[in-house]
């Protein structure tokens, strides 16, 4: 009898539980209706009624009623419009409106979708796809929002869930939230285009795909798709990148996407012409210009290990005369300083094992050639040398530029500045 009274106490209470939410989507309800009837002065009745349906919506006893996310659609939709007009209004005073419900878009927009799950009657679809072209516009404003503050992530959810609700309305049977073909092609690009710079890239794909057959006039759309089909296909991603750059031919970005994957595939000789237009473009670079120094360093070093010492030192100039451009235009850039003192410290190193030849030739003509080539190395050691000290006043702790130093204060006889740096390279530890 005891447990029967406290069924019957426990069903009493759910009862009542479940009535009360039912009350608190009826007075949401209400609530936004006073608000609806003067904005300005019942402002205070919009967010009772948020208050009241966050509420409602969270109770298992009417989250199954089509009327809850009605009104909880109708009250987000309220909230969106409420902050665009702040927005709006801060503009023209030339102030700034902080959002306060950064979600509130995407809350109406769900709201929308868990009604239109459990509408039965035809005007009751037709209510939500008209309020979802109203959601649409806000998530448009939200997404926007999320994009100046670099959320890109939150942006394309934003900006793909308005694709969804142009499908969702145009399958109902209404007409596209868009005016025409190259709108919906445009918030397509801008969801794709978020999705990339959020890292999403296999959300992003799908959109990338379908403007490239459209021909959707965007280079940025070859750059995304080349940074995805990198993770998964790289005969794609070379193909995507390659069509892109015929495409786009005077697009630096995409030119520079090229770049830095002929880099990554280590295509030297492909890269010369390709950074060459890239200092057309960009003639105050210097990064270009030390990378085609870079570039031609690389050739230089591989031509003089295969012997072929004169080809070598073709490619040794055009370095050199890169490498001095970028000084020029930044004189205390550090990779490029570093890369000159390199240049000349392999050069003398290259000339020292001309000399170690000749070590051994006592004779009046041997000992005359060493001694040449052994003035000749000291000289590259010396233009070197002022190179990687400024250098290291850029990086004290550059490794490579110490190593440097010591060495060739070393080879200079100065053994109290090299073991100095010997001492600043054991400081750094490994």
């Amino acid at each position: 009898m005891r447990n029967f009274l406290i069924l019957i106490f426990w069903g009493l209470c759910v009862s009542a539980f479940s009535q009360e939410a039912q009350k608190d989507v009826k007075k949401a309800d209400s609530k936004l209706a006073n608000y609806f009837l003067d904005p300005a002065a019942n402002l205070s009745k919009l967010w009772e009624a948020k208050t009241l349906i966050d509420g409602a919506s969270a109770d298992s006893s009417v989250a199954n009623a089509f009327k809850t996310w009605n009104v909880k659609g109708k009250v987000y939709n309220a909230v969106c419009a409420f902050e665009s007009d702040s927005i709006l209004i801060a503009q023209q005073f030339n102030k700034t409106y902080a959002v306060k419900y950064p979600d509130a878009a995407m809350t109406a927009y769900n709201s929308w979708l868990k009604a239109k799950e459990l509408s039965t009657k035809s005007y009751e679809t037709k209510e939500i796809l008209a309020a979802l072209t109203e959601t649409s516009r806000s998530l448009n404003n939200y997404g926007l929002k999320a994009y100046e503050s670099n959320d890109f992530k939150f942006a394309y959810i934003q900006f793909a869930s308005v694709v969804e609700i142009d499908k969702i309305v145009t399958t109902g049977g209404q007409k596209s939230i868009f005016p025409n073909e190259e709108d919906l092609k445009k918030q397509k690009y801008l969801a794709a285009a978020c999705a990339v710079n959020g890292n999403m890239l296999v959300e992003a794909a799908p959109y990338l795909e379908e403007l490239r057959t459209l021909n959707y006039n965007e280079s940025y759309i070859y750059e995304g798709l080349y940074r995805y089909y990198t993770t998964i296909d790289s005969t794609k991603a070379e193909a995507v990148l390659d069509e892109g750059r015929k495409k786009f031919p005077n697009e630096t970005s995409l030119l520079f996407t090229e770049i830095n994957h002929f880099l990554k595939k280590g295509k030297l000789n492909e890269l010369v012409d390709k950074l060459k237009m890239a200092i057309e473009k960009e003639p105050n670079n210097v990064s270009v210009y030390t990378t085609l120094g870079n570039v031609y360093d690389n050739l230089c070093q591989a031509e003089w290990d295969g012997g072929r010492i004169e080809k070598g030192n073709e490619h040794y100039l055009n370095a050199e005369k890169y490498y001095l451009e970028a000084a020029k235009i930044n004189p205390k850039d550090f990779n490029t300083l570093y890369s000159i003192g390199a240049l000349y410290y392999n050069k003398a190193a290259l000339i020292s094992k001309d000399a170690n030849k000749l070590s051994s030739d006592y004779t009046k003509e041997g000992t005359k050639k060493y001694n040449e080539k052994k003035a000749e190395m000291e000289s590259y050691f010396d233009k070197a040398l002022p190179f990687f000290e400024q250098a290291e006043k850029l990086d004290p702790q550059d490794k490579n530029t110490l190593i440097a130093l010591k060495e060739i204060y070393a080879k200079k006889s100065m053994f109290d500045k090299s073991n100095a740096y010997k001492a600043k390279l054991e400081a750094l530890g490994n």
